[in-house]
């Protein structure tokens, strides 16, 4: 699966998350987390016949940061080009509201070391409608700070993120404001050199946009 591909699979998860088109799966809107997003991009997988796996375990081992021991790690979705292949082709990590440092520093490190096979990384970031109801109607300078503090936080991560030896695929940020029914996307050609990632564009998601058949 290419980029393209894989942008619109992002944008289909964005907009399903947020204008609720299942039968029996039952979205909160308000407090939408990883998993419930990480299941509607399971079943768009699904739909498209595109295989994948959840909670995969990573390549490499990582040490641990309290007694030094190494271990895999697990990547929360796996995307591969058929049945039978060993790695992934994309590899995402979901995240919500403002994560813990720590926590995106450590992701960060998984897509690094991971080979080079893997064609692309990316994080699906999650901003559900309940930061916005705190925020009230009037706050748009709110909105804005709150957007930019979460792109500053993986610019900061990134930096902070640090591996003997980065292996090349493509990287994605995206970020689904759920407040706003808007996304957020900005790709780079290689994850061992992304400098800034305020370069990306915000997106309204349309209510009757043709899904793509791909």
């Amino acid at each position: 699966m290419g980029k393209s591909e894989f942008l619109k699979i992002l944008v289909l998860t964005a907009r399903r998350c947020v204008k609720n088109r299942y039968k029996y799966h039952r979205l909160d809107k308000s407090r939408l987390g990883e998993a419930e997003v990480r299941n509607v991009m399971a079943k768009i997988l699904e739909e498209k016949k595109i295989y994948y796996g959840i909670e995969v375990s990573t390549k490499e081992r990582f040490q641990k940061q309290v007694n030094q021991t190494t271990r895999r790690a697990l990547i929360d979705l796996a995307i591969y080009d058929g049945p039978d292949t060993k790695l992934p082709s994309i590899i995402v990590e979901f995240k919500r509201s403002q994560p813990v440092l720590y926590n995106i520093i450590k992701d960060f490190k998984k897509m690094m070391a991971e080979p080079n096979d893997i064609k692309g990384a990316c994080f699906f970031h999650i901003r559900p409608q309940s930061e916005g109801a705190k925020e009230g109607k009037t706050s748009s300078k709110k909105t804005l700070r709150s957007r930019e503090a979460i792109i500053r936080k993986y610019e900061n991560a990134y930096k902070e993120a640090k591996v003997l030896r980065c292996m090349h695929k493509w990287f994605i940020l995206f970020i689904l404001d759920a407040s706003k029914d808007e996304y957020y996307y900005v790709e780079k050609k290689s994850l061992c050199r992304i400098g800034g990632l305020g370069t990306g564009k915000w997106n309204v998601l349309k209510s009757r946009q043709r899904e793509d058949n791909f």
